[in-house]
């Protein structure tokens, strides 16, 4: 509840501040007073409202908004690979990634035994088209050392030898149920795991110690907080995280909103009857973590359920779910490939009915329209068993919808959660996702207005680190639909099968449509009276720059109930 207020602390006058409330306003000014926003309106009205004590602060016609939701991402793996090895989303070559790897190992010399994980790897982008990673070729590096690469997009791992012998994964390992180890012809190992097996090995490689641990969490907000963030929901989270970011918060030196949605894995629930079971597990954990108040002080709060339902899209993974299997041989003929689903009909159904029994809101990893058809059904089963409770289904990803699934989204009250970068493509990969789904299917790949006009909601999630971190990039290929380099031409042809978003339903998803997803809209997302004092100032005006220099934007200001918590 908001207390009472006596005065202003601080008015913020003489900008363009758009609220992101039901009218999408535009004023010019905002008071605070203990981390809460007392008046919004023009500059008259609001500085009537000062006092001797009041700090006045004019924007000089700066842009000010809502601090940015990231509604999907993960910002402790985010953090940690800020430092270390990393191959920066680069499209290379075999030769050159041993190159690199290998130019870490001499210049960091290690113990054998202590881990090298490598991150950014685009596996997807190698050069040429189908060249890989294997054991055998990461056993040529000198070094007696685990070598493990993470992908970019956290759904393959790549392992030399000696970490599968550290992970305990060999020949006589079961074939697991929600993912791949990769074998050749013969049996052995490649050293490929893809989806649950690949998270699993890379959650079991041994982290930092705890100091070190809150260190990544005091970098990390620091670098969110430079481009604008002020609110993140980690969408796989763990107790390791959390107490990083727990320690910050007894030091008083939070200054980041944490949303966590706790995963139950589909090897923890063997049928349907351990269900109940399974989130009450959930249900334990974010009593443990949350803040039972969420105030102008940063905390906690773990109010999700996350699920991964499929997998990746792209080739060569491939095992996001379809309703209609890939195409082969470029487009020439289907195969007899639909991509995996990882839960069965009936877990994932009593998953989501005690999801909604228990309050928590589910939020699920659905990258083809197979795993959506699966999800939209339990959720409808979900509402049928849960009349009146206030649940929110957020689906992330939604790279393939299939035409009748946007009105699903609607009727049901599920947010599509997307990461809008993910439309900006290369022209090769446009190329092969057609030739793989089929002339039928194109129009509805990485779609985000067809939600909109279908009458559903949209949040924004960056996916950190499964790309690169620059929030505003992602929002301006939201608009324009299209890559683009870093000195802001087009870098790749524009995907024409949706229509652009406008630079408020951008603005929109990234602020008060998230914090609806994430079900904290009451406190945050949008400049409002009563709401928490969580506001950015831009040197841009945003309203008055074209849609290809949005990726300029450059956060001036940023607060976190009120209180100044990056300034540039």
């Amino acid at each position: 509840m908001t207390p009472v207020v006596k005065a202003a602390e601080v008015i913020y006058y003489n900008g363009t501040l758009f609220t992101a409330d039901a009218a999408n306003q535009v004023c010019s000014a905002m008071a605070i007073g203990q981390g809460y926003i007392l008046a919004i309106g023009d500059d008259e009205q609001v500085l009537a409202l000062a006092t001797p004590a009041t700090e006045l602060i004019d924007l000089n016609g700066k842009m000010m908004m809502p601090g940015l939701i990231d509604s999907h991402m993960h910002p402790f793996w985010g953090g940690k690979q800020l430092k270390g090895c990393s191959l920066q989303y680069a499209a290379l070559t075999v030769e050159q990634t041993l190159q690199h790897i290998q130019a870490h190992l001499d210049k960091y010399p290690a113990h054998d035994d202590e881990w090298l994980t490598v991150r950014a790897w685009q596996r997807q982008a190698m050069i040429p088209v189908g060249a890989d990673m294997s054991r055998k070729l990461l056993d040529t590096l000198n070094t007696r050392r685990p070598v493990a690469l993470f992908s970019n997009d956290c759904h393959t791992l790549a392992a030399n030898s000696r970490a599968l012998e550290m992970l305990g994964i060999d020949e006589n390992t079961p074939v697991p149920t929600d993912g791949k180890i990769a074998r050749a012809a013969d049996g052995q190992l490649t050293g490929i795991l893809e989806d649950a097996p690949a998270m699993r090995a890379f959650d079991s490689i041994p982290s930092g110690t705890a100091e070190q641990n809150v260190q990544i969490a005091a970098h990390v907000q620091q670098v969110l907080h430079a481009q604008g963030v002020t609110t993140v929901m980690d969408t796989r989270v763990f107790a390791e995280q959390l107490a990083a970011f727990a320690a910050l918060r007894d030091q008083g030196a939070l200054t980041l909103r944490i949303l966590g949605a706790k995963e139950v894995t589909p090897d923890s629930v063997q049928g349907p009857e351990d269900a109940a079971r399974a989130v009450q597990e959930v249900v334990a954990f974010a009593k443990q973590w949350g803040d039972k108040t969420w105030g102008p002080q940063a905390g906690i709060a773990v109010d999700h359920l996350k699920l991964f339902v499929d997998g990746v899209l792209q080739p060569p993974t491939m095992t996001a779910a379809l309703l209609e299997p890939y195409r082969e041989h470029h487009g020439e003929g289907k195969s007899e490939r639909y991509g995996d689903l990882y839960f069965t009909t009936p877990v994932l159904n009593a998953l989501m009915v005690e999801c909604g029994r228990a309050g928590l809101h589910p939020h699920t990893h659905t990258v083809g329209d197979g795993a959506i058809e699966q999800v939209l059904d339990a959720v409808e089963l979900m509402r049928a068993a849960c009349p009146g409770k206030d649940i929110r289904p957020g689906l992330a990803h939604n790279e393939l919808v299939a035409a009748h699934q946007y009105a699903r989204f609607a009727a049901l009250g599920a947010t599509a959660v997307l990461s809008f970068q993910w439309a900006g493509l290369p022209a090769v990969l446009i190329d092969e996702e057609r030739e793989m789904l089929g002339e039928e299917r194109f129009p509805h790949l990485e779609p985000a207005a067809r939600f909109l006009d279908a009458g559903a909601r949209v949040a924004y999630g960056s996916d950190w680190p499964i790309d690169r971190l620059d929030e505003w990039y992602n929002l301006q290929v939201g608009m324009t639909r299209r890559a683009w380099d870093s000195a802001g031409n087009p870098a790749g042809p524009c995907l024409e099968n949706d229509r652009c978003l406008t630079l408020i339903e951008t603005l929109r998803a990234a602020t008060i449509d998230a914090a609806y997803m994430i079900a904290k809209e009451q406190y945050i997302g949008s400049l409002e009276v009563g709401k928490l004092a969580d506001a950015i100032v831009l040197y841009q005006n945003l309203f008055e720059q074209p849609a290809e220099a949005i990726y300029q934007t450059r956060v001036e200001r940023t607060l976190v109930g009120g209180q100044v918590v990056y300034q540039a």
